[in-house]
């Protein structure tokens, strides 16, 4: 937390005491690179405390694409809800800002570039820059060990510290202001879905890295801003919820199946110290004690035990 904000906050706080501010269509001034922030910090504190080997596995899952089966249908979902959102502001009456569909590609900071082209930076900078941090490390060292419903809540307040200098560097945030519960809902919201994305896909952070484009592609954008983008955040809080009823059912099955393989890994290392002991007895057993033994079973049988020959040297 400390490194994204101090990657992120020196990009930004000079913006702030600056007076200057990210708008639409202008490539600058722009807070897209403190994006980078979470990023950044992710591949120091890997390679630091971990080593070359965890920051390969890292890469290896930002650009994981196979088995991801049925949720990368979550991607257009999000674009979906975009639209409907749109269609419904046209069908109320709401302006809607579209200027020929540019507006659809219109976000805060961002240059006016070719669509392919905004679309890589923004997935660059937005999606990887965000998601390599919160969901690739912070989330993927905490899930195993405190379930995805903790997950989610222990990122949402880092990751809602870490965004607040956004609310007065970029213009489409500085109205919300006043409104910090309503948007840390919805940070824990995205939070939660975006947690439940990474565990389903079997830890892709290239999927989440996409649904995270794909999310303020539907919502921070000219065209979107207004009654589409509050359709769009209710309807992932929503589905939080769903997810949210779900994950503590998940996260007890978990708990208890984790419990379980601790009392096997325990049961089977007390039987192997167990039978390690009656070996060791048996092997370092005092060869006058063996010749007991015999001589006691000889006797019991009716037998005279033979006698043991000794040699003096």
């Amino acid at each position: 937390m400390v490194l994204a904000c101090a990657f992120s906050w020196l990009w930004w706080v000079p913006m702030a005491v600056r007076g200057q501010v990210a708008q639409s269509g202008h490539g600058w001034p722009t807070h897209l690179p403190g994006l980078m922030g979470p990023a950044f910090a992710a591949v120091v504190v890997t390679l630091g405390w971990q080593g070359t080997g965890a920051l390969r596995d890292l890469g290896r899952r930002a650009v994981r694409w196979r088995g991801v089966g049925r949720w990368w249908w979550s991607v257009p979902a999000v674009l979906a809800l975009g639209a409907v959102g749109l269609a419904v502001a046209a069908a109320t009456g709401t302006p809607v800002d579209l200027r020929d569909l540019g507006g659809l590609l219109e976000l805060d900071g961002a240059p006016v570039v070719p669509v392919l082209l905004l679309l890589g930076y923004l997935l660059l900078v937005d999606g990887y820059g965000q998601e390599l941090g919160w969901r690739g490390l912070l989330a993927d060292g905490l899930v195993d060990r405190v379930g995805e419903v903790r997950t989610a809540l222990v990122v949402t307040v880092v990751w809602g510290v870490w965004i607040l200098p956004l609310f007065w560097v970029v213009d489409g945030l500085r109205p919300l202001r006043p409104a910090t519960i309503i948007g840390g809902l919805g940070l824990l919201a995205a939070s939660v879905v975006l947690t439940r994305l990474y565990v389903g896909s079997g830890r892709s952070v290239l999927l989440v890295a996409l649904w995270h484009t794909a999310f303020d592609l539907a919502t921070g954008t000219t065209a979107t801003r207004g009654l589409a983008t509050a359709i769009t955040s209710v309807a992932v809080i929503v589905a939080a919820a769903v997810v949210l009823a779900n994950g503590r059912r998940r996260d007890r099955a978990a708990r208890a199946a984790a419990l379980r393989r601790r009392r096997d890994a325990a049961r089977r290392l007390a039987e192997y110290h167990t039978a390690e002991h009656h070996g060791s007895d048996h092997r370092g057993a005092d060869p006058d004690d063996a010749y007991a033994r015999r001589a006691s079973q000889s006797s019991s049988a009716g037998q005279r035990p033979a006698h043991r020959e000794e040699t003096i040297s």
